[in-house]
């Protein structure tokens, strides 16, 4: 009787092709941050664009997404090796309650855009590819401020939308920093455009100003009187100016979804609600 023998060099690249597959379903190669509430305020306080998955482990279109959030990580880190200029992060609602209901999360999974620690009205409804959330952080990377490089421009802008124009001496100043951060934040609800040195000059006769421009034609324009230094005070009066008290309901940032369109699959905390009223109350459930 013939015995069956395996070739020690078939062992080898056996062994090779096993561990090859190890190593690519290995969930650390991913540099995704998670967060509990030791490290939250700090990940996201220093972090330029944050993108932070809040999922829970029992749903199963949280598990689709792990795989498709971590290789867009991996993709994006490649093009912004910066740990502080963009980064990935998650919070497992389940272990987390407390931060899942700091930021009102009740639907799994639910991807939320974070700059400098401040979380963006309009959470990520993207499709969930690698593809299209790589393609969103690099335009969350695109600067939000337009250059005008002649006075001429100022008279050319869209009036059918808000915007919002900087004159600054210099652009490598605080007074510059504060108002790109404002910038950033708001970028989806006004146009910011900003002139330099020279350009500027004849609309900083009394220093660097930023003066808001409403819709419409002959509409008067605003002027920031405040220090633009203080970000708070500038973020407030930007804001106060770029999102109406009255918003258009759109798909991006409602939760009805215009025709043809629907918000991606996800879970409710329904399922864990149910379980605690059956055990609540049996008899309603059974005669």
């Amino acid at each position: 009787m013939k015995l069956l023998t395996i070739s020690p060099s078939l062992d080898i690249r056996f062994a090779a092709v096993i561990l090859l597959v190890m190593g690519l379903s290995t969930p650390g190669q991913a540099e995704i941050v998670s967060l509990d509430s030791s490290n939250i305020d700090d990940v996201l306080n220093n972090a330029g664009v944050a993108l932070v998955n809040f999922y829970a482990d029992w749903c199963r279109f949280s598990q689709m997404l792990h795989p498709i959030f971590e290789e867009a990580s991996n993709i994006v880190r490649e093009e912004f090796p910066d740990t502080k200029q963009v980064v990935f992060a998650r919070v497992d609602c389940d272990q987390h309650s407390d931060i899942a209901q700091r930021y009102r999360i009740t639907k799994y999974p639910t991807l939320k855009l974070f700059r400098n620690g401040m979380m963006m009205k309009r959470e990520y409804r993207g499709q969930r590819s690698v593809t299209a959330i790589a393609d969103f952080i690099r335009q969350q990377q695109v600067d939000p401020v337009k250059e005008i490089h002649s006075m001429e421009e100022v008279n050319t802008i869209d009036r059918s939308k808000r915007n919002i124009i900087g004159y600054f001496e210099k652009k490598d100043s605080d007074n510059y920093h504060t108002y790109e951060k404002v910038a950033n934040i708001l970028r989806d609800d006004c146009t910011f455009l900003a002139a330099f040195d020279a350009v500027s000059q004849p609309e900083r006769f009394s220093g660097d100003n930023i003066i808001y421009k409403p819709m419409g034609e002959g509409v008067p324009d605003l002027v920031y009187l405040g220090s633009l230094t203080n970000f708070d005070l500038t973020y407030a009066w930007a804001q106060d100016k770029c999102v109406p008290l009255v918003r258009e309901i759109t798909f991006e940032n409602g939760e009805g979804a215009g025709a043809g369109s629907r918000v991606p699959d996800r879970c409710t905390s329904l399922p864990h609600q149910l379980e605690d009223y059956m055990r609540a109350a049996p008899q309603h459930f059974y005669a």
